[in-house]
């Protein structure tokens, strides 16, 4: 063995045994170790009952049965001989020995392919060309082809016949070894472009819930702030109520932030839906003094996941229903079936035409899109019906329970 070749074995050590965490690969080699081992009891009357077997072929035959049995068996063993190919060079030693003492047309022939097949399933380009060296010219040195009595053609034939069906059962192997490899890859590049996927979606609920919670809180800081610096010269008594609001929304806005950590670390509390929707209208009809009843038409719960993601819908719809529609009353029902829920807010204000709100999200207004894209997070629909001067009614689906599993739009 060169040293080059076993620097080589030794740089990347993860990259020469992730084959052994593919189940059907292992079965492969396993299955090649276990055939060698059979052919090997095959050869065991030529090495130890006839005239041609000599010391050397049973004390290579014995070991080779040894090292077989072990490997067949033994994920451990294989992991050592994929890390340390010095192994692979005396095993490769032992059945050259079988070879060059029995006659390549004998069952240790067949050991010898097998060898070869190992060969070339476990190790890769330089490893595998000094192993295969020894193992064509133990071929060639085979007592079958040294004491051939035919002339130079049929010499000529036997002397290409076992050194190619080596170096060519090498070649099948290092084959399937390359295409397992790319499968491991393909599969690893899949892993990563779904973590990416899913660091992607996060960060869109993120940015939704940053702006349907502390979004909102700022802009009142903001409407605040600017009323402040028009009054507080000229009514000190309003400048010190607007002040007094002003903290308060900071105070909610470092509220929703923590909120939204807290959400981060450990997820939506498993409450029933319809207790989690009713919190959110008690707070915000507190909040802006307008009239909002919920009503549930059925006795319907969701997973925590399609609850934190409708809650928090219905915060933006209940959010844009204040600052655009001045409503005096508002209608929320919540309504499912076996598989699916639905949402639907209705109000009696000012309207507005869709097409305006469209350009508006062409424009990059999170607006209506935060609704849409959040039902779409859990395989549901979002819509929205406004006329001007006869008020807003949102409709926002979801599928009851996730299970895991990659939603579509409107999927049931």
């Amino acid at each position: 063995m060169s040293a080059p070749a076993l620097r080589l074995a030794r740089l990347d050590p993860d990259a020469q045994t992730r084959l052994l965490d593919e189940p059907q690969f292992v079965r492969l080699v396993r299955g090649v170790f276990t055939a060698r081992l059979v052919f090997l009891a095959l050869a065991a009357p030529a090495a130890f009952l006839t005239s041609s077997g000599t010391l050397l072929s049973g004390v290579s035959l014995v070991l080779l049965t040894g090292t077989s049995l072990l490997l067949s068996r033994s994920d451990r063993v294989m992991h050592h001989l994929l890390l340390h190919p010095l192994l692979a060079s005396l095993d490769v030693a032992l059945t050259v020995l079988l070879l060059i003492s029995l006659d390549a047309d004998q069952p240790a022939g067949l050991a010898v392919v097998c060898t070869a097949l190992a060969a070339g399933l476990l190790f890769p380009g330089r490893i595998l060309l000094v192993l295969l060296i020894p193992l064509a010219f133990g071929a060639i040195g085979s007592p079958g082809l040294i004491t051939s009595d035919e002339d130079w053609r049929g010499w000529l034939v036997e002397l290409t016949g076992m050194p190619v069906l080596v170096a060519g059962v090498c070649l099948i192997g290092a084959v399937i070894r390359r295409y397992a490899e790319r499968m491991i890859e393909a599969r690893e590049q899949v892993r990563e472009a779904e973590a990416a996927a899913g660091a992607a979606e996060e960060r869109a609920r993120l940015a939704r819930d940053m702006h349907d919670s502390v979004g909102k809180s700022l802009y009142g800081i903001s409407l605040s702030a600017k009323a402040l610096t028009r009054s507080i010269d000229t009514d000190p008594r309003l400048a010190r109520e607007v002040a007094e609001t002003l903290s308060s929304s900071a105070e909610t806005a470092a509220a929703e932030a923590r909120a939204l950590l807290v959400s981060l670390r450990v997820g939506e509390s498993d409450r029933p839906t319809i207790e989690v929707l009713r919190d959110e209208v008690d707070q915000w009809r507190a909040e802006t003094r307008i009239v909002a009843t919920l009503t549930s038409v059925q006795a319907v719960d969701a997973d925590p996941r399609v609850t934190r993601e409708m809650r928090q819908a219905l915060g933006e719809m209940l959010h844009n229903i204040h600052k655009h529609a001045a409503a005096s009353r508002v209608d929320i029902v919540l309504r499912g079936d076996a598989d699916r829920i639905e949402l639907e807010v209705s109000d009696d204000g000012r309207g507005f035409d869709p097409d305006a709100v469209a350009a508006g999200e062409r424009d990059g207004h999170f607006g209506l899109r935060g609704l849409r894209e959040r039902a779409e997070s859990v395989g549901g629909t979002s819509a929205v019906e406004s006329t001007i001067g006869k008020g807003t009614t949102y409709r926002w689906t979801a599928q009851r329970q996730m299970n895991d599993r990659p939603m579509t739009p409107g999927s049931p």
